[in-house]
């Protein structure tokens, strides 16, 4: 009996060092609304002329082989990984190499009004949407997403294809004045239409844009005209307004100015302010985290899962620690920036949130790849940063010119959306 006993935990403990590979997940989509996860089937409600991005990004399916196949793939001992990223793995095995690689991911959007969607694909592995909500009488809208990702493979004697499909839908309730009649992002108007408001309504919305783009793309000596073209506009709007009020007192329109076209490029300042203080803690982290490996790795001790996982672990809170928008933001002002190598999950074959390391020695040379990459990298990154916050630091002059002409119209209501800390 005793000897069943010893069989049995003998057993227990020989599996439970050794972990098995789980099955691939079904294919899902996650939605993120300004940096905030929304569960499939969410019910949320947004306003009239309202923008915000709709991050997507599929998971599950073939993209967990590729992504952790340490956790998701059974390769088995022999196997070794040559090359992994975001949506590519090679891997040898038995004197083969295999290759998985996401040929193209296509995203399709459906809503059942005239919800204005715009796609910017150029982020890895996930996909930016920019919603806007038009003035209209539907009170209850939804958006569906459906993104199809294509995948080869190919062992050099055997080529195949597939193809994984997931949806997601969330459910819009749009609020609003009932008597607004014309709304976009930073310009609403409610009571009497009049043509030739609307006409100067949509001029200044247009003007914002086109200052806000100029801001983004430091076009510094482009600018102020435009500035100046947005105040002739505001004076031909208050000209036509104070006609109508005179003349048919009856029919006014409410005019009301949300922001200014340099809110989001101030934001995008203290933004950056942030990024470049992570990336001198980066700088530091890297540094003492080589040192302790180097010490681990020197011991007469093998480098055990939990040391490396400790090892692991500060980085991973330091990516989720960045600004929500920051792969956007670096991509936006430092265009050449490759956010492919600054996170430490496309470096490692499996998932550091599930803090469970099938493949030790694997995980150890991916480690080792990482830290020797941004010690390589992380000067040059900083630089590219600082050189963007010292370009966006302009943009104060401007947004004090914006910000003492909006405040000082009489003739319609604006409204300061600026956090206190900008």
């Amino acid at each position: 009996m005793k000897k069943i006993a010893v069989l049995s935990f003998i057993l227990l403990v020989s599996f439970g060092s050794v972990f098995s590979a789980e099955p691939l997940r079904k294919p899902f989509v996650e939605l993120f609304i300004e940096g905030r996860y929304v569960p499939d089937g969410s019910e949320i409600d947004v306003n009239k002329g309202q923008q915000f991005n709709l991050v997507t990004q599929a998971k599950g399916g073939r993209a967990d082989f590729v992504h952790f196949p340490d956790t998701y793939a059974d390769l088995g001992a022999d196997a070794k990984i040559i090359s992994r990223g975001y949506n590519k793995l090679i891997y040898e095995k038995n004197g083969v190499v295999h290759k998985w690689e996401m040929l193209d991911e296509k995203i399709d959007l459906e809503s059942d009004t005239k919800i204005k969607l715009s796609v910017n694909s150029e982020l890895i592995n996930k996909h930016q949407t920019e919603v806007f909500i038009p003035v209209d009488k539907v009170e209850k809208t939804y958006i569906k997403v459906k993104v199809s990702t294509y995948w080869k493979y190919d062992n050099g004697t055997t080529t195949t294809t597939e193809t994984d499909v997931a949806e997601a839908t969330i459910y819009l309730h749009i609020q609003g004045n009932t008597n607004e009649w014309f709304a976009t992002p930073n310009v609403k108007a409610a009571g009497n239409r009049d043509q030739v408001v609307e006409e100067k309504l949509h001029a200044i919305q247009d003007s914002y844009n086109k200052i806000e783009s100029l801001l983004n793309n430091f076009e510094f000596t482009s600018i102020q005209p435009e500035i100046h073209n947005l105040r002739t506009i505001v004076g031909q709007l208050e000209d036509r307004v104070e006609y109508i009020v005179a003349n048919e007192p009856t029919k006014h329109s409410d005019i009301f100015f949300i922001g200014l076209p340099s809110d989001q490029a101030v934001s995008d300042v203290g933004d950056f302010r942030t990024l470049a203080t992570a990336w001198d803690e980066l700088e530091q982290l890297v540094n003492d985290q080589h040192t302790r490996l180097d010490q681990l790795e020197e011991s007469a001790e093998k480098v055990k899962r939990r040391d490396l996982l400790e090892l692991i672990r500060p980085f991973t809170n330091w990516e989720d620690e960045l600004p929500n928008q920051a792969e956007s933001l670096l991509q936006d002002y430092a265009k050449d920036f490759n956010w492919e190598n600054t996170s430490i999950r496309s470096f490692l074959a499996f998932d550091p949130k599930e803090e469970r390391i099938n493949n030790l020695e694997q995980s150890q040379t991916d480690f080792h790849r990482f830290l020797e990459n941004r010690q390589e990298n992380i000067e040059a990154e900083k630089q590219k940063i600082n050189y963007a916050l010292t370009r966006l630091q302009a943009v104060r002059i401007f947004d004090g010119m914006l910000m003492g002409f909006f405040s000082s119209l009489n003739f319609a209501r604006w409204e300061n959306t600026r956090n206190q800390d900008n």
